[in-house]
């Protein structure tokens, strides 16, 4: 099988260390590609990945990722294979979401990033101890600036649950057991409406490129070499 391009896009306040430990598990498949983004929405970073994809390729997304690929896979690009959605969900941000974010926001604009980086840490790494120095090394590799517009990015996308039903690509859905940030029931909502998505839910948290990177792996192989390559 001749390799995929996968433009493989981080979560929130994270780089391509989220994704390397299932990327060196792709190697002999897929040719990698990280996607900055450096806008200032959900849009803008769809935009960036859409502007420079290469003829055929697929797209995976975690956290805020996901909801990056969602926005591609709903432009309806020829050029896009198939689209994979790790710990996300269709959801816009929920009031508490808001409330708690935006505090966020203000501790950062009152000098506090580095406070905020270690919160954030402890919360997508869901009380692991070995993931949360990374989670927090990630925050602060993307800094201040990158932080706010992420974060502002996030809060103000958009619900597309009544959309899904247009996505016409091979999709697979992981989730986490035990991920408190975008539980499996928002899995289960995308792979019910998506036609023909396939859905895995693996032991762990929020992290699941890092907490269990064989699981993820696997599943992306088979779903690559089986529905991916075969739809071509």
């Amino acid at each position: 099988m001749s390799k995929l391009q996968v433009i493989f896009v981080p979560g929130m306040a994270s780089d391509g260390r989220l994704w390397q430990p299932v990327i060196d598990r792709l190697a002999d498949i897929a040719e990698p590609t990280i996607a900055r983004c450096s806008g200032d929405s959900i849009a803008d970073f769809a935009d960036e990945i859409l502007a420079d994809a290469p003829a055929r390729f697929v797209i995976a997304g975690i956290s805020m990722g996901g909801y990056v690929a969602l926005e591609a896979a709903l432009r309806g690009d020829a050029r896009l294979a198939g689209v994979a959605l790790l710990n996300t969900n269709a959801r816009s941000a929920s009031p508490l979401q808001v409330q708690r974010s935006t505090a966020l926001l203000e501790d950062v604009e009152r000098g506090l990033f580095d406070t905020v980086a270690d919160k954030l840490a402890e919360t997508v790494a869901g009380g692991k101890a070995e993931v949360a120095p990374l989670a927090a090394a990630m925050a602060r590799a993307v800094g201040r600036d990158g932080y706010l517009r992420q974060q502002r990015a996030v809060l103000a996308r958009l619900d597309r649950r009544s959309e899904l039903r247009q996505i016409a690509v091979p999709t697979l859905v992981i989730a986490g057991d035990d991920d408190r940030i975008s539980p499996p029931s928002f899995a289960n909502e995308i792979a019910r409406s998506v036609p023909g998505a396939e859905l895995e839910i693996f032991p762990g948290g929020h992290l699941s490129t890092v907490e269990v990177p064989e699981m993820v792996a696997a599943s992306l192989r088979d779903w690559l070499s089986s529905r991916v390559q075969s739809a071509a």
